[in-house]
């Protein structure tokens, strides 16, 4: 039985040894350290037929099923894929329009057609089971036919929204401020969620912000507050400095638009990532208030599964947080309005998913993909080549996002002598030759390498492996002899 026990505890060694950093310690985890899936809650999976009333399929802007024990019932799916954090749309009670979450008519109450406060609180526990964070979406925007609109003392609360046809409170008035706090903590107290992302942070004030995040936070240091803005401007990075994460949607708008198709040049691209601003940044490809990234490389006649997966490359390897808007891994399509926000089809082809399994592991296993610095080495129409490099790790990210073979020499100055790269994605080992690594990519591939100063042999883990066999081989021989004693015993 010692045997057994030895020899199990060396396999499970070695598999440590194999796998790397297969976790990070919650303790020690970062928004930095997070990736972000981002989803739409009457969109995503019908998890309880009983609240299925109003549901109508064949109309863009009907209810359509999805509901919050949906989500629970799909938290293993998310998490195989290696998200860290789920994103919820609004689930505050809506008007019978309001299947997308922003025609508010009770903050304090779920929507009947998502479940109940109980069911967010059931997700919220099953997801931090398995590890994740869920953030919910916090709401500025108010039906047309909300109570308060024929409330005369409330008058003041509320204003036209110039861009649909539902209201938005009046962020600059004291008493809705005051307001926006009560509800926020009152939905942390009932579900215990991680978070809450913002989408109006443009216009909030700095004051507001620092003080909305202070009282969060008392009690819950590991909150994150994320902030969504239509563009990151210097003069406002005071006001961003209570966030965790900003979202720029002008910034995700320009990846979008570099990866939904072949030859485009990628130089303002990394140049936003090599100027954070000393930021923590999340970028995404879509989101709720745009054109799907599938209906792009379609209108361009690009393969959206290969254009997804290229875009995804560089959200998972520059310094920038991934941020993933549910149907992403599927290549779902959609134009603006209701037309973006399909219903999930869970039987769609796993290419994609197979892929951001492997580079969110990757992610997850290289610190110097999620903390590192970024300095690109090369760019060359569409084909580019950078460096993150985090304490005593570097890694190369090598992209070709074009429709031809692309091969970049890279001086030993810019890595290093006396090193080789080790591809982590595709196989192969690169080593310097007449002071040049040689990167060779085909069409819409990408590859990273983990820069390794020794080639020599793992004689650790050769010894452990050794180790294991011989152990083994005692156990059979111990086994073999016990045996034919045995059986010499019952023959006399």
């Amino acid at each position: 039985m010692g045997w057994r026990l030895i020899i199990i505890l060396l396999i499970f060694a070695l598999m440590g040894m194999q796998n790397g950093e297969a976790a990070i310690a919650d303790s020690e985890r970062t928004i930095k350290d997070e990736s972000i899936y981002y989803l739409m809650v009457n969109r995503f999976y019908n998890g309880d037929e009983q609240n299925d009333y109003d549901v109508v399929y064949d109309d863009p802007e009907g209810f359509y099923g999805g509901d919050l024990l949906g989500v629970a019932k799909k938290l293993d799916y998310l998490k195989d894929m290696g998200f860290t954090t789920i994103c919820l749309t609004p689930i505050m009670k809506n008007d019978k329009q309001g299947y997308h979450g922003y025609a508010v008519t009770d903050h304090f109450k779920v929507d009947s057609h998502l479940g109940t406060v109980a069911d967010m609180k059931y997700l919220v526990k099953e997801a931090h089971k398995r590890g994740i964070k869920v953030v919910l979406e916090f709401p500025f925007t108010v039906s047309a036919t909300h109570p308060w609109l024929a409330e005369k003392e409330k008058e003041q609360w509320i204003k036209r929204n110039q861009y649909h046809k539902d209201f938005s409170l009046n962020l600059s008035k004291r008493e809705v401020q005051i307001y926006i706090m009560d509800v926020a903590a009152w939905w942390v107290s009932k579900t215990n969620i991680d978070g809450y992302y913002l989408t109006d942070i443009d216009h909030l004030s700095s004051a507001f912000l620092h003080t909305f995040s202070t009282e969060l936070k008392r009690n819950h240091q590991s909150f994150y507050l994320i902030g969504e803005t239509a563009s990151i401007k210097d003069n406002k990075l005071k006001a961003y400095s209570p966030l965790d994460l900003v979202v720029s949607q002008s910034m995700s708008q320009l990846i979008s638009d570099t990866f939904s198709q072949t030859n485009q040049t990628q130089q303002s691209v990394y140049k936003q990532a090599i100027d954070a601003k000393n930021l923590n940044i999340g970028h995404s490809l879509d989101n709720v208030r745009t054109v799907r990234f599938t209906r792009k490389a379609l209108n361009k006649n690009e393969h959206p599964g290969a254009r997804t997966k290229q875009a995804l490359s560089y959200l998972y390897t520059t310094s920038f947080v991934p941020v993933v808007y549910y149907g992403t891994e599927i290549a779902l399509d959609g134009g603006k309005g209701a037309d973006n926000h399909r219903m999930m089809d869970f039987r769609a082809n796993p290419e994609i998913i197979d892929y951001i399994k492997k580079i969110s592991a990757l992610r997850t296993e290289l610190p110097s993909l999620r903390k590192g610095t970024v300095d690109l080495l090369i760019e060359d129409h569409g084909a580019s080549i950078y460096k993150r490099t985090y304490k005593d790790e570097t890694t190369i990210v090598a992209i070709n996002n074009t429709d031809k073979t692309a091969e970049l020499n890279v001086s030993t100055e810019k890595v290093g002598a006396n090193s080789e790269l080790r591809g982590m994605l595709n196989e192969e080992i690169i080593r310097s030759v007449d002071g040049k690594y040689k990167i060779i990519l085909t069409p819409e591939m990408t590859n990273v390498y983990r820069v390794v100063k020794d080639s020599g042999l793992n004689i650790g883990y050769i010894s452990m492996l050794a180790f294991v066999y011989i152990s083994f081989g005692l156990f059979i021989y111990r086994a073999s002899r016990k045996k034919k004693k045995l059986n010499n015993e019952i023959d006399h």
